[in-house]
């Protein structure tokens, strides 16, 4: 009996603790990029880790995407898209690229999920000298794996090993730009999976695979959900940012 009681009460303590985390917890203005060469539902994904409540989430587009409404989020975050980030880069204007780079060198937040991490070189095509965000020092990122088709890969996060989601994500070499962190790397190869780096007075976070993805990314196409979600190392990332 008594042991019983221990247990509620620890329930009770631990539901106590969360209640107070959340509360406490600063409120976010997000910005997620769900205009060309996004990927459907990939938006909706971020977004489900904020709080409605608590946080304001806005979806920006290349019909909306200015340096007004970048002054009113202080963290940006580009989802996954397509194998072709040219899509994205040719829906935005040079001036809204400009205005996104003023946005993090002025002390705000990038995100960068697959897609995402692809556009914030320098370059979408070092050979073309085709500019992309030009947001971290590396001239060009290229996918993991040659098979665009979606796997599990194995990374180690913080001396972690995880099966994460992966669908054509990038790598970032071996050795990370100067200043850069290394947050995770490819079991396999040791290249970098996920990064973070200072660009100005802000932040830049790139992670490869898709630390994102729920149950159903999986069961839509026919992965094995034995290893577990990694939502956690997603939701840590997200935590990295200052509020």
């Amino acid at each position: 009996m008594q042991a019983h009681y221990q247990e509620d009460g620890m329930k009770t303590l631990l539901a106590l603790a969360l209640l107070l985390f959340t509360c406490s917890a600063p409120a976010r203005d997000v910005g997620i990029f769900n205009g060309a060469g996004v990927c459907p539902g990939c938006a909706e994904a971020v977004a489900a880790f904020f709080d409605p409540q608590r946080d304001t989430v806005q979806y920006l587009n290349e019909s909306n995407l200015d340096s007004a409404r970048l002054k009113r989020i202080s963290l940006y975050v580009q989802p996954g898209g397509s194998d072709d980030i040219d899509e994205t880069l040719d829906a935005l204007r040079p001036a809204q690229v400009q205005a996104l780079r003023r946005f993090v060198a002025d002390g705000g937040g990038y995100l960068g999920i697959c897609a995402g991490a692809y556009l914030a070189a320098r370059y979408s095509s070092a050979a073309d000298k085709k500019p992309a965000y030009g947001l971290i020092a590396l001239p060009e990122l290229n996918a993991e794996t040659a098979s665009a088709k979606p796997s599990l890969l194995p990374i180690r996060w913080g001396g972690r090993e995880r099966m994460a989601y992966n669908q054509s994500g990038p790598h970032m070499g071996k050795t990370p730009p100067p200043g850069a962190s290394v947050l995770a790397r490819y079991r396999d190869t040791r290249r970098i999976a996920a990064l973070s780096a200072p660009y100005g007075r802000g932040k830049v976070v790139l992670i490869g695979p898709h630390l994102e993805a729920d149950a159903s990314w999986y069961r839509e196409d026919g992965l094995s959900l034995a290893h577990g979600l990694n939502q956690d190392l997603f939701r840590q990332a997200l935590s990295s940012f200052p509020d």
